[in-house]
């Protein structure tokens, strides 16, 4: 709450501070009026509008435009109100010299000075490593460098329903992956797209998952099955490939195939049987080829400590316009 915000400006600031709401919002453009509340504070006799965003705040680029149109509609300084921010978001604020409030406190105020502390980021929002709806989405992005998509949109395109998509958005957007802007058809719809290359590729590495839940053994190789693992990145490097053959498959669709699974470890190791790796997420789903997608493969054998294997994903993402070393 904006209250108390005003108990920490009182407390350090100014004493006589009051933060009311502003009355004069009908002059802002409908799509401001949606996106934000509004509130007046006066603040060692300068006078400001204080703005908290209804659901989250735009990215930067957005945010600065929004403001330049508030501040030209009321001639007073603009501060931005949030609940909590992260690490990220606070250096760009400052960066771009925009004024803000936390609610716990932290406060960047360049018409009048700076007052900040460390607080320990907000776990619900820590992305640690991505869920399985949020890898795919991230590959999404990266195999669709321009697409800009709201969450019905997404869900569609995906298979996903609502909540899954709204969650695997925000697990992006959280990681600062993506940004969107407030648009579509109503004018109150999320927008998002991927941050430019090459940073999506490098902050969003430090969250992928191996794809691959479990490895069985079969006598055959299952209809739709791709070739994935040391198999796929012997095909498209110089690395040796493997005595037999390895194969990737939707863990979903192991029950909808007829697969006869060998559990016997001398046949294992005497004969040279398909090694099927049973995925969280469908191989084919960014492949255009008989191999699964790059950066699936990647994710799949970065846990690798073989230098060999290192040197030749190094060697086939190279070519790619979204990896750099």
């Amino acid at each position: 709450m904006v209250m108390t915000a005003e108990l920490y400006l009182k407390e350090n600031i100014d004493e006589q501070i009051t933060i009311k709401p502003w009355l004069k919002k009908n002059n802002f453009p409908i799509f401001l009026r949606d996106n934000y509340n509004f509130y007046e504070v006066t603040i060692l006799g300068t006078r400001c509008i204080l703005i908290e965003a209804v659901d989250e705040m735009p990215n930067v680029d957005h945010l600065q435009k929004h403001i330049k149109q508030i501040k030209n509609l009321t001639d007073r300084q603009i501060v931005l109100f949030y609940k909590d921010i992260t690490r990220y978001r606070r250096k760009s604020l400052i960066e771009n010299r925009i004024a803000f409030v936390i609610e716990d406190g932290q406060m960047y105020l360049p018409f009048l000075g700076l007052d900040l502390k460390k607080v320990q980021e907000h776990v619900e929002k820590e992305v640690k490593g991505f869920t399985t709806p949020a890898q795919i989405a991230y590959l999404y992005f990266l195999y669709n460098k321009e697409e800009v998509v709201n969450t019905t949109d997404f869900a569609k395109k995906l298979g996903f329903n609502i909540m899954t998509a709204s969650r695997a958005l925000n697990n992006l957007y959280h990681a600062n992956l993506i940004t969107y802007e407030i648009g579509g058809m109503t004018g109150r719809s999320k927008e998002y797209k991927r941050i430019t290359d090459p940073d999506y590729f490098l902050r969003g590495r430090e969250y992928l998952k191996t794809p691959v839940r479990k490895i069985i053994y079969t006598k055959a190789r299952p209809l739709g099955a791709l070739t994935a693992g040391l198999g796929a990145l012997a095909e498209l490097s110089m690395i040796n490939p493997p005595g037999h053959p390895v194969m990737a498959i939707d863990i979903n669709k192991l029950n909808k195939e007829k697969i006869e699974v060998v559990k016997n470890k001398d046949l294992i190791k005497d004969t040279k049987l398909v090694e099927l790796e049973l995925w969280d997420y469908d191989p084919g789903l960014f492949s255009n080829n008989r191999h699964v997608d790059l950066l699936s493969l990647y994710a799949s054998l970065k846990e690798e400590t073989d230098e060999r294997v290192e040197q030749a994903l190094e060697e086939v993402l190279r070519g790619e316009p979204w990896y750099t070393d």
